[in-house]
């Protein structure tokens, strides 16, 4: 009977680990797009992004085109995040967080704020992110 329970105890602790390695993981994407903007490094970018994506502006093509004028077209950007929740269900995860999005052009600075909501699916042993909610 005891080592039942020890053995049960043992399977919720691993279990646990399991999902707080795969919540870290979403993160390590969310963190690296931040990156990416701060760095205006359109690569990085959309390594972020799953091939599948789509949003109500269009698919990833049209995401390569958007993020890259627009990281052409500042000579800044500074990008910060807070407040990030993570949700995981299965293959998909749900996150959102607060973020600020300062843009520079001509010594004129532009501050977005707001909050983001995204939903990731887990593709091999990447979270990519698959549509902005």
């Amino acid at each position: 009977m005891r080592r039942s329970r020890i053995c049960l105890l043992l399977l919720f602790f691993f279990l646990g680990a399991c999902h707080g390695s795969e919540e870290e993981r979403v993160r390590q994407t969310l963190n690296q797009r931040g990156e990416a903007f701060n760095k205006k490094d359109l690569s990085l970018y959309l390594s972020c992004f799953s091939r599948d994506y789509q949003d109500k502006d269009g698919d990833l093509a049209h995401l390569r085109r958007t993020i890259g004028a627009y990281f052409s077209n500042f000579d800044l950007i500074e990008y910060d995040y807070w407040d990030r929740s993570v949700q995981i269900d299965g293959e998909t995860a749900t996150a959102i967080q607060q973020f600020h999005l300062d843009v520079e052009r001509g010594g004129k600075k532009i501050r977005h704020s707001g909050k983001e909501a995204f939903l990731l699916r887990k593709e091999g042993k990447h979270w990519k992110i698959l549509k902005t909610l």
